[in-house]
């Protein structure tokens, strides 16, 4: 059985560490939302800012969310038949679109969190600033639909525990 694994998170959650370690784990491809829209970016000329991903990003999901997706999947070499992490789900169309992609693969959702009082201290070390300036990057429409998606996950796990343990709590998704 094929297995697509979407996680979502606030920023700052570990959604990154956690897609790259369970890819490796996995031997499979890992497609992220957020690097994809960084090298648009890029092209774009623009400075990588938070601003100017949640911009772009939501540009080219209003656009054509499948279009956006497809592009997503495809740009980390992924085929049909092999498993797959995806780094970054936040928006609730778009799940249905992946699933249709992927199939007949099963697709599972995983919820990363860790306390507040983590995340913020990792999202200062990133240089993204201070409560009040994640408060604004977290109004964004980008950010509104993960307490959705929260519901609607397979798994929540916690960012701030044991890795291994996370990765193999998701693999097991794959022989439920």
């Amino acid at each position: 059985m094929t297995l697509v694994v979407a996680i979502a998170g606030r920023m700052g959650s570990g959604k990154t560490t956690l897609s790259k370690d369970l890819a490796a784990a996995m031997g499979c491809p890992r497609a992220t939302f957020g690097d994809y829209v960084r090298q648009q970016v890029h092209d774009r000329g623009l400075p990588l800012t938070r601003e100017n991903l949640q911009v772009i990003g939501t540009e080219l999901l209003l656009k054509d969310p499948a279009a956006f997706c497809i592009s997503v999947i495809t740009s980390c070499g992924w085929q049909k038949g092999l498993d797959l992490v995806i780094d970054g789900l936040r928006h609730l169309v778009t799940i249905p679109i992946i699933h249709r992609i992927t199939e007949p693969a099963v697709m599972k959702i995983v919820y990363i969190s860790v306390p507040e009082e983590t995340r913020l201290k990792r999202l200062s070390d990133r240089g993204e600033g201070g409560p009040e300036n994640v408060a604004r990057m977290e109004s964004h429409s980008s950010e509104q639909e993960l307490g959705s998606i929260a519901q609607m996950a397979d798994i929540r796990i916690r960012g701030d525990e044991v890795r291994e343990v996370n990765v193999s709590s998701i693999r097991a998704l794959g022989t439920a």
